[in-house]
């Protein structure tokens, strides 16, 4: 081989070739693979934001059921407090009037000796 052929082959010109031959089989490797990777990416980002709308939903209604559950244990505790109320309230008449024949007074006050 003589000079100009070696220094063709070793030289800035052969770099540039390889570069070019490099990149260009770099673009047909992506475009090859990059465009199903990025559709199944996306098609698990889809399935992912279905999951979460399914579970948004059960949330949902699990806390209606919850908020409805609530309602009619407080509904249930309201009318139990009435009627304790209810029976309470004869009592304390009653209590009053024995006091007053007993001979105590409706005051509460507690006469606390000193040392």
């Amino acid at each position: 081989m003589d000079g100009v052929t070696m220094e063709f082959l070793t030289g800035p010109a052969s770099a540039l070739v390889l570069a070019i031959t490099l990149l260009t089989g770099l673009y047909r490797l992506a475009a090859k693979y990059l465009p199903a990777l990025i559709d199944r990416h996306i098609k698990l980002i889809d399935d992912m934001q279905e999951s979460q709308k399914k579970i948004s939903e059960k949330l949902d209604q699990v806390a209606v059921a919850v908020t409805m559950e609530h309602a009619s244990q407080n509904e249930a505790m309201r009318k139990a407090i009435s009627g304790v109320h209810s029976r309470i309230n004869p009592i304390q008449d009653d209590l009053k009037e024995i006091k007053i024949k007993v001979g105590l007074t409706s005051q509460h006050t507690t006469v606390i000796p000193e040392d």
